[in-house]
């Protein structure tokens, strides 16, 4: 028993942390899991999402992620910076991880490019030991519960930094998107404890995209500029295999879309569908989506997810094309 119930807290939620990021909007920010989507496009945009992952009525995480693109394309590379900040509410840990990403652009004829990627980052994750109870801080015979402690792991539990690498590549025209990433190729230290380890796996992530035009003729009852956007996202890490799937429907300046998680740990797990929907107006583009979790016929404990997201696009002369509405695009690079 000793010391169970600050380790049970850390366990889980070192854990936890120690993985990648948790967001379900795959296709409005494919940045985060495929950096050199920082260059796509030679695009300059900023962005903010906001998520909460929700386990019970008194268990749930905020995550909070911000990002910026710029492009240089005259010089044939792109420069990323995203930051992301998770925190979970009952165990008091908080986990900051802020990226920097470097992006050359390589066309290879008049319709394709290739997009290669380095990344550099710093985390940092604190834990409040306020919130968890140590043994020495129980009176098993009234039940009383002190507010001080002297037990040297409170000590530890204090705060962690490490450096992170990755590299990144993608090779797309105006219609398919193949992607290649990894992640943790330094494998950082993320263990509180010093003297202990606990490194981060590296992580293998695929993506790919294809794009349809479904109303290439402006006939019927579709919007001239209506496309169907198919999306699929695999990710190897340790033991743990992860898909996500999505498909997005865009009406004009509207777009609609489902998605589905399915976990390979321990089995084929369907973990959670949902849907999402976003509007265009000028450079600005605001969407929302939530995953339903299932629960009953698998193994995995899902969430329910909330998630809203903007994004501002900056490009020169990217005002004038927004009528286009496409999601695969090459028109911009010079």
């Amino acid at each position: 028993m000793r010391k169970f119930i600050v380790l049970l807290a850390v366990c889980f939620s070192v854990n936890l942390f120690s993985q990648d990021d948790l967001f379900i909007g795959q296709t409005r920010f494919m940045q985060k899991s495929n950096a050199s989507y920082f260059g796509f496009n030679s695009l300059n945009r900023v962005g903010v999402m906001y998520n909460s992952y929700q386990f019970n009525s008194t268990q749930n995480i905020d995550n909070k992620y911000f990002f910026g693109a710029l492009s240089f394309d005259e010089k044939n590379f792109s420069l990323g910076l995203d930051f992301n900040s998770l925190r979970i509410q009952n165990s008091g840990l908080t986990s900051n991880l802020a990226n920097f990403s470097y992006v050359y652009k390589v066309q290879i004829n008049n319709n394709l490019f290739f997009l290669p990627a380095v990344t550099a980052g710093l985390g940092n994750s604190t834990f409040n030991v306020s919130t968890l109870v140590f043994e020495d801080q129980l009176d098993r015979s009234t039940g009383y519960i002190s507010t001080e402690t002297t037990d040297p792991l409170a000590n530890r539990l204090v705060q962690v930094s490490y450096m992170d690498l990755g590299a990144s590549l993608i090779i797309h025209n105006e219609r398919l998107l193949l992607g290649l990433s990894l992640k943790h190729l330094n494998r950082p230290n993320v263990s509180f404890d010093q003297g202990a380890e606990n490194r981060k796996q590296i992580s293998i992530t695929t993506n790919a995209a294809y794009e349809f035009n479904l109303n290439p003729f402006d006939r019927g009852l579709l919007p001239r500029y209506t496309y169907l956007l198919t999306y699929a996202h695999y990710t190897m890490q340790g033991k743990s295999r992860l898909l996500n799937l999505s498909q997005e429907i865009q009406l004009a300046e509207f777009a609609f879309g489902v998605n589905q998680q399915i976990s390979f740990f321990d089995g084929f797990n369907l973990s959670q569908v949902g849907m999402s929907a976003g509007i265009s107006f000028d450079n600005f583009e605001f969407g929302v989506l939530y995953n339903f979790p299932i629960r009953n016929i698998n193994k995995t404990f899902a969430a329910s997810v909330f998630e809203l997201y903007l994004t501002f696009d900056f490009s020169k002369f990217r005002r004038n094309r927004r009528g286009l509405y496409k999601r695969l695009q090459n028109d911009n690079y010079f």
